[in-house]
């Protein structure tokens, strides 16, 4: 018959890490759907795109998994001083790999929350001594595209609408109760 009295000392610890693992890991998992569950109610009041909505609860519930490995790493007696220095010279890097990535991505929440531009504006913008005129056919997470009057398709990244002028020539229709564009 197995006893717990029988089990030696380290025996004990190693259980009581294994128990303190399993408990973290559920712990993190129910934050982390907390998290998810939490931010979806939140932007269903938002007007953001959908695409950035699920970007943003991605990335929340990623830190949430991060934060809870670091506690099982910790749990298990690992010190965490060399990881931490570790993945902070990590982060640097990737962050100047993706400072335009970040930069277009922060632009295109700024441009959707003050709705610059929206669906259907003609718009025009002046970038490195090319001039773009369309209609905007769609707003990304990363990048907005418009379509010029001559039928091409142009991709313009976020970032280019918060530091260059931008000139709505003509608002889109309303969709309900409004049949023509408004200047503006």
């Amino acid at each position: 018959m197995f006893a717990i009295a029988q089990l030696r000392e380290e025996e004990v610890t190693m259980l009581v890490q294994v128990i303190e693992v399993i408990i973290t890991l559920a712990a993190t998992y129910i934050i982390a759907k907390i998290v998810t569950r939490t931010l979806g109610k939140i932007f269903e009041k938002t007007p953001f795109p959908e695409e950035i909505e699920k970007g943003i609860i991605r990335v929340s519930k990623y830190v949430v998994y991060i934060l809870g490995l670091f506690v099982v790493v910790g749990v298990l007696g690992v010190d965490l001083t060399s990881l931490i220095v570790g993945l902070g010279a990590f982060s640097i890097a990737i962050s100047f790999a993706t400072s335009t990535i970040i930069q277009n991505l922060v632009s295109g929440i700024i441009v959707l929350g003050e709705k610059a531009i929206e669906m259907g504006d003609t718009i025009q913008v002046r970038v490195g001594g090319m001039n773009y005129v369309g209609k905007v056919v769609k707003i990304g997470v990363r990048s907005t595209v418009i379509e010029t009057e001559e039928g091409q398709t142009v991709f313009l990244p976020n970032s280019i609408f918060i530091s260059n002028p931008l000139v709505r020539i003509e608002k889109a229709a309303k969709q309900e109760g409004e049949t023509s564009t408004k200047k503006g």
